[in-house]
């Protein structure tokens, strides 16, 4: 089965990934999107580090 580089994101999902990508291009401040996503700062750099290294998958639930 070849992988065609899709993924598929909730919008809760996508919405959080506006927000990351903003923390890691230093647009926003981690604490700001902490509040606007409804978790900690420390949350905030872990999905940042998942989001580095992974992309956009990285943000996906792994609880699917």
């Amino acid at each position: 089965m070849a992988c065609t580089g899709m993924i598929t994101m909730s919008m809760r999902e996508l919405d959080r990934l506006k927000v990351i990508e903003a923390v890691a291009e230093a647009q926003l401040m981690p604490w700001r999107a902490a509040e606007r996503l409804g978790i900690c700062r420390r949350q905030v750099e872990r999905l940042v580090l998942r989001y580095r290294a992974s992309g956009a998958s990285g943000l996906v639930s792994r609880r699917r």
